[in-house]
């Protein structure tokens, strides 16, 4: 238990300052990246300009203002340089966003630091100025937490001193020096305070939407899977009468396009009622398995067979011909009279079992529908029935 506040001490510092971003965070926050520095850039470029013209024009000094003049040049250039990168021009700001940041506003702070030599008697201006740019660098710059944390204490180590011996120097109240450093350290955890909030407030947004795309992939996974159990048939793994139907207009109006012939197949288990009688239910449901096996093996994957009763089955199958069907069919039949289904209550015995076919070939010319097309091979499975099971028969168009 004493353990634990230094462990929830390290969990906050660890996230705000140790964590490293995920790799598709920047990619999708790249927009808003860029378009913080072109802020920056312009507002370093406009009070530049402006302090150049109205406030650094007061200063007397000539050595002074030949160290303001290479300041405002330096800021209007580096101005420049974060606008062509910004606007993607160099491929450098892409590969190092957060190098490339944090050492521009490293270089801006360092420029202060000659005018801050040269022109003692104004030294507070630049400290406060250069606080002020890191202030507002941590809030609009707010993909860098750590290096705005590392450039604020780097800021605090060198300035204070330095205006801490101007101000004695110059013979300056101690109370105004440390009413000064007040304004430096207010002016600084503001702004950095400011850039936790937002990046914490971005991350978590972030996460909010990996969350939300996860639950969102989950539930199309789930609605998949819903859907292909309601097109499939529980015990044979084959399609079942519900997916037959949408498939059976589909494919009348890809013939219509391709002008091919469409084989619609009705297969009934012979005798089946008899395997449930003598070795019980659970017997047929694995001869109707096998079979369902079977089915598979001899059927292409833009066939559609389905399982539409008890044991009866249906096949779709397309583009196919007259002496296609023929060898599709028979090679079930064949595939089915010399299978052997183990009898699960009797180790090492096995039974044998068959199938009657009844087969059509039809075009979407023709324009049938599926319970004519199913009747008319009804009548055809019909036949093979009577005429001794184990049969097949085909009716012509």
């Amino acid at each position: 238990m004493r353990r634990y506040p230094f462990r929830r001490t390290f969990f906050v510092f660890k996230k705000f300052f140790l964590r490293t971003y995920h790799p598709t965070f920047i990619a999708t926050n790249f927009v808003d990246i860029r378009s913080s520095l072109l802020i920056f850039g312009v507002m370093t470029a406009f009070t530049s300009i402006v302090s150049l013209l109205f406030v650094d024009s007061l200063v007397r000094t000539k050595e002074a203002s030949f160290w303001i003049v290479f300041f405002r040049i330096s800021s209007l250039f580096l101005s420049f340089l974060i606008f062509l990168s910004a606007k993607r021009r160099f491929r450098f700001f892409e590969r190092h966003i957060f190098s490339f940041t944090g050492i521009i506003v490293a270089i801006l702070i360092l420029l202060y630091i000659p005018m801050m030599v040269y022109d003692k008697p104004n030294h507070s201006y630049y400290l406060f100025g250069s606080a002020i740019v890191i202030a507002s660098a941590a809030i609009i710059l707010w993909i860098e937490p750590v290096r705005i944390f590392l450039l604020s204490f780097l800021f605090l180590c060198l300035f204070i001193p330095l205006h801490l011996n101007f101000s004695e120097n110059l013979g300056f109240d101690r109370y105004v020096f440390y009413q000064d450093v007040l304004v430096v350290c207010f002016l600084l955890g503001f702004g950095f305070v400011a850039n936790l909030l937002i990046n914490y407030w971005r991350f978590e947004e972030f996460r909010a939407k990996i969350k939300l795309r996860i639950t969102v992939g989950k539930l199309l996974r789930i609605n998949q899977k819903i859907e292909d159990l309601s097109r499939i048939d529980s015990m044979t793994g084959l399609f079942n009468r519900r997916h037959l139907l949408e498939q059976f207009e589909l494919y009348k109006k890809r013939s219509q396009r391709e002008g091919f012939y469409i084989g619609l197949v009705i297969l009934d288990l012979d005798r089946l009622k008899l395997i449930n009688d003598k070795y019980g239910h659970k017997q047929g449901d694995l001869a109707i398995e096998a079979f369902a096996k079977t089915l598979r093996s001899r059927t292409r994957s833009t066939d559609i067979a389905a399982r539409i009763g008890g044991d009866e089955f249906c096949l779709l199958v397309s583009p196919i011909d007259k002496e296609g069907l023929v060898i599709l069919t028979e090679s079930i039949r064949e595939k089915m009279e010399l299978l052997r289904i183990p009898i699960y209550s009797t180790p090492g015995e096995t039974l044998t079992l068959t199938v009657s076919i009844g087969a059509t070939l039809f075009q979407s010319s023709d324009e049938p529908s599926f319970d004519e097309l199913y009747q008319k091979i009804d009548t055809a499975l019909y036949k093979s029935k009577h005429e001794g099971r184990n049969r097949i028969t085909i009716l012509e168009n």
